[in-house]
């Protein structure tokens, strides 16, 4: 009996029957202090919880970690979503100090900070770009996205501001980049011509790094 019960005890211990989900929606409110906003913004679970960041309205929004533990070894970041009730779910297993954006709305200080189990202390986490972490090639060779030739990419047009040269693609997933679909705002090279490019186009389109964490779009046609 007493074996029995150490082995049953060995596999709780292994299958943490009490972890608990967690929801963090991502807000938009025209009428509250800050527009956009995640609810809420500071969060403390345990190894083995499990959090979803859910879409509370249409539109735009994501979820990407900037800064993590230094043990975790992924991307962690979610495609955009755009109706009400879309979600991206993860489970966190590593402990520490972890922080996350919305991309399309950081600079208007969309930004949270989740604790799992403790905190990290100075030095045990590190910062991660979603434009320039290195991926890994099929080969299992390593690729740096800063320091890589041109970006090949396709997506769907969702505006063109001709004045700013900028254009907002929903763009597809990029494998070299480790980028799922999202909708993201670039700017247009001067030579790039917007003139006939508008909403709902499908295109082609050429990214180069032009910074630590930014791209250019060099290139572009329309799709047949």
């Amino acid at each position: 009996m007493k074996k029995l019960l150490f082995t049953i005890a060995l596999i709780l211990a292994a299958n943490p029957a009490f972890a608990k989900e967690y929801i963090i929606k991502e807000v938009t409110d025209d009428n509250a202090k800050k527009h956009n906003f995640f609810s809420p913004d500071k969060l403390t679970i345990q190894p083995g919880d499990t959090v979803t960041f859910e879409d509370a309205q249409d539109g735009p929004h994501d979820v990407m970690f900037n800064v993590v533990p230094k043990a975790v070894k992924e991307m962690i970041m979610s495609p955009t979503m755009e109706k009400k009730g879309e979600k991206f779910t993860y489970t966190f297993t590593i402990p520490g100090t972890y922080k996350f954006h919305c991309h399309p709305h950081e600079a208007l200080g969309m930004t949270g900070t989740l604790i799992v189990g403790t905190p990290s202390k100075p030095g045990e986490t590190k910062k991660v770009s979603h434009h320039d972490m290195g991926v890994k090639t099929a080969a299992g060779d390593h690729h740096d996205a800063t320091a890589s030739n041109l970006v090949q990419a396709t997506g769907s047009v969702i505006s063109v501001d001709a004045e700013k040269h900028t254009i907002k693609v929903k763009h597809d997933p990029i494998k070299s980049l480790g980028w799922p679909v999202m909708t993201m705002l670039f700017t247009a090279d001067s030579s790039v011509d917007l003139s006939s490019i508008q909403a709902g186009d499908s295109i082609a389109f050429t990214l180069k790094p032009v910074g630590k964490d930014d791209y250019t779009l060099t290139a572009l046609k329309k799709s047949q």
